[in-house]
């Protein structure tokens, strides 16, 4: 009895492409031939359709369709979009309450359907000129404005509508975008704000016209790790979009009622076969119409398949298509249950350059290559050699199955005779005879490895390719670093930057490289407060309220383009020049990084402890370098850090002290044009916490200790005459008694006459004092007498 006697096959081998849908008789196609499981046809009429409605008044959102490559993810958006389209679709629907429910949608839409390109355009640019394109064809006409001129893309697409219903007054209009997760992921930082901004606009939108979204991606974007940078931002798009999941339940209704359809009489005998072998296999009689139903797919090859996230664009149903066309005209085994399990996806994955590319992927390829070459060579058990290397090929898969792939877990002896339903020539045909068989192999594999590749967990009785045993965890980092693109090395040193010189104070604004700063103005001993950016001008957000100086960090490696305006509180740091080590410290400081981010408990600490090294090693070259290295441009006037600070000592300064002396050297002129005629003062101050020197001063003039930051701070606001008070010689002083001396007996001065409020910030009228320096001027003629 062959195969081909039990099973209808009908492979799976193309893959659908969202724009087929634009033709009629395509779209019938697809909709005739998509399967639908009940809990896909539950999201379907849950989720989706009420969703697209726009007769019913409800808070609708965008959708996301969620379904890793190859499990038919642009076959079910072709479907829906298909349904909403053309009115006579729904009848040929197979599945009844979708039929029945899709009716709210039939034929009440126009559809533009996208697939996203490989671009460095917006997401807005590309959707807004393909909605141009279909207002064109439409005979309409319609432009979006430009990027610097948009004041809500709700409020145009809402434009857009108006002139689209004045057409078409019955209809909506459904935009369904495919790959959107393979787009996001080419994105930089800030990019991809910008995009998910447009992406939550457009679901916000769908609540309010009847413009619907629609947009497919293969793993959901709002628990991916690789987008925890943007998390708000993803917050906020989460809470207008709805998800609907293609699930492995889906995916085996998809084999059973399609790939591998089966007749009854075909059943029993499946059955028949099946029975002969269920006191081997713990759980094959509890589900055994399970088996039948996808035979010959054991149904924990789904499980497994699933589970494998690391591996993209795996395609369950053409993979399992080319799996039984191999099979197909072969004779079903007479003596083992012959089903296509786990383990026979370990050879599509050794053959597919796409999988053997990703390094984690390959780690796993390289380690068991060497324990299979072992055992082809070197095995002393000949009779059990096709089961060790079923073995060593099941817990291969399994590596890749779990989160972490030096994850000390794995399947038991039991979980590999049952999952891979493995089978031995053995006098006794019983479970526990074959699990002692197993367990057996499993231990010559490990003397056969000398101890090296499998662990065996005792405590829990699990096996699993062990990686650490012979882990490099520095060629890892260079791996992972060679694969870095010059928009990450900007990033990683944005962030050694930041560990340097901002150290551990929160951003200003989040989701921005931007932090609230100051910096000494030297002629008079103070700070002034303003704002670093890592970034261009025209990157960042709005800084409020305004300050007194912008220093920005430029990127390196990909350059901003942006225009200079020559702003005198505006100083640029450009890291011009690069030498090799810099670049070694770098990207193996940035690969460090990357390699810890996804890296288990039991390992992250080792990457983050190399990547401190890595980051000693560039402040170190930075401390040495940096005078030659970095081009520091102010009012359009470039120059090396080493001619701005000619004639100032800089032995023994930190990075962080070097870049804080330059800027206060090129803003001095700007902070004199601020603060004409301000204080000079002996001792340093830091204009955000002024409370320590004016206790001091309170407690001097109170008759207390008088200790120098007291003396030098009433030295400099011109209240001392030598070491007396003579507060009525200070210009500070006689702004306040002029004005009182202004005024008629008995009427007093208010404090609005005295303290100004701009940009949020309060200082005094005249010489733009602090309020804490006015108290001590004030303080000052109380005590001599001078007002009362």
């Amino acid at each position: 009895m062959k195969y081909s006697d039990l099973v209808k096959f009908e492979p799976i081998e193309s893959v659908i492409q969202l724009e087929q849908a634009n033709s009629a008789d395509a779209v019938r196609q697809l909709v005739q031939t998509f399967v639908i499981s009940d809990g896909m046809a539950d999201q379907l009429c849950n989720i989706v359709l009420p969703n697209l409605q726009f007769e019913t008044p409800a808070d609708n959102k965008g959708v996301l369709i969620v379904g890793n490559y190859g499990t038919g993810k642009s076959h079910l958006m072709s479907l829906i979009s298909g349904l909403a389209e053309h009115p006579d679709m729904a009848k040929i629907v197979k599945h009844k309450d979708v039929a029945k429910s899709a009716k709210a949608i039939s034929g009440k839409f126009k559809v533009v359907r996208l697939e996203l390109p490989s671009t460095k355009k917006s997401l807005r640019n590309i959707i807004c000129g393909r909605l141009e394109d279909f207002m064109s064809d439409e005979g309409l006409s319609f432009t979006f404005p430009a990027d610097e001129q948009v004041d809500s893309n709700k409020d145009d697409l809402t434009n857009m509508m108006a002139q689209f219903n004045e057409k078409y007054p019955d209809h909506g209009l459904l935009l369904v975008v495919d790959e959107l997760l393979d787009y996001l992921r080419s994105r930089n930082g800030q990019e991809i704000i910008l995009d998910l901004g447009f992406l939550r606009e457009m679901g916000e939108v769908c609540k309010l016209i009847r413009f619907r979204l629609i947009a497919g991606l293969q793993e959901s974007l709002f628990d991916n790790p690789k987008f925890q940078f943007i998390a708000e931002s993803l917050r906020r798009v989460k809470d207008r979009f709805e998800q609907a999941r293609i699930v492995r339940q889906d995916v085996a209704f998809v084999v059973s009622e399609r790939l591998l359809s089966k007749t009854d009489e075909q059943r029993a005998k499946i059955r028949e076969h099946l029975q002969k072998f269920t006191p081997l296999y713990g759980g094959m009689a509890e589900r055994l119409e399970e088996f039948v139903r996808l035979f010959p797919v054991h149904p924990t090859y789904l499980e497994v398949f699933e589970a494998i996230s690391i591996a993209e664009k795996r395609e369950v149903l053409k993979t399992l298509s080319a799996e039984i066309k191999r099979c197909f005209n072969t004779d079903v085994p007479q003596d083992q249950p012959g089903l296509v399990s786990y383990d026979s996806y370990w050879d599509f994955l050794q053959a597919n350059a796409v999988q053997r590319s990703v390094p984690e992927i390959r780690e796993v390829i390289d380690v068991s290559k060497v324990v299979e070459g072992q055992i082809q060579n070197a095995f002393t058990r000949p009779a059990l050699k096709p089961l060790a290397l079923r073995i060593v090929h099941g817990l291969s898969v399994k590596r890749l199955a779990t989160d972490d792939i030096r994850a000390k877990i794995g399947p038991t002896a039991e979980e590999l005779q049952n999952g891979l339903c493995l089978f031995a020539p053995i006098p006794e045909k019983t479970s526990d005879f074959l699990r002692t068989t197993v367990e057996a192999c499993l231990k010559e594999i490990m003397r056969t490895m000398s101890g090296q590749f499998i662990t065996h967990n005792t405590d829990n009785d699990q096996y699993y390719l062990d990686l650490q045993k012979t882990i490099d965890y520095d060629a890892k980092i260079d791996d992972k670093a060679s694969t870095l693109s010059e928009s990450q090395l900007d990033q990683y040193y944005f962030d050694a930057l930041t560990r340097v010189v901002v150290e551990d104070q929160s951003p200003y604004v989040r989701g921005y490289k931007i932090w609230e700063h100051e910096i000494e103005w030297r002629d008079h001993k103070i700070t002034r407060r303003g704002y670093l950016f890592f970034g261009a001008p025209n990157e960042r957000s709005t800084a409020q309220p305004p300050r007194d100086f912008y220093l920005y960090f430029l990127q390196p490696f990909e350059p901003p383009h942006f225009e200079d305006q020559k702003l005198s509180d505006e100083v640029f740091f450009k890291l011009t020049h690069r030498d090799k080590a810099f670049l070694d410290a770098l990207r193996l400081y940035a690969g460090a990084r990357e390699m810890g981010a996804s890296a288990s408990a039991g390992t992250k600490k080792v990457y983050e402890d190399k990547a401190d090294v890595f980051l000693k090693t560039l402040v170190a070259w930075l401390r040495t370098n940096m005078l030659t290295s970095f081009e520091v441009v102010y009012q359009g006037v470039p120059k090396k850090l080493v001619e701005w600070l000619k004639g100032h000592k800089t032995g023994g300064a930190a990075v962080r002290e070097l870049l804080e002396l330059t800027g206060s050297i090129c803003l001095a002129a700007s902070f004199e044009d601020r603060y004409p005629d301000y204080p000079k003062f002996t001792a340093k101050l830091t204009a955000s916490n002024l409370k320590q020197p004016t206790e001091d001063v309170i407690r001097w003039l109170a008759g207390g200790v008088k200790n120098n930051l007291a003396t030098a701070v009433l030295d400099g606001l011109e209240l001392l005459d030598g070491e007396k008070l003579k507060p009525h010689l200070s210009r500070y002083a006689k702004v306040i008694l002029e004005k009182l001396e202004a005024k008629p007996p008995g009427q007093v001065v208010n404090r609005k006459e005295l303290i100004t409020l701009k940009n949020d910030v309060e200082r005094e009228s005249r010489y733009q004092l602090e309020p804490e320096f006015l108290l001590i001027v004030l303080a000052s003629l109380v005590q001599n007498g001078n007002i009362t």
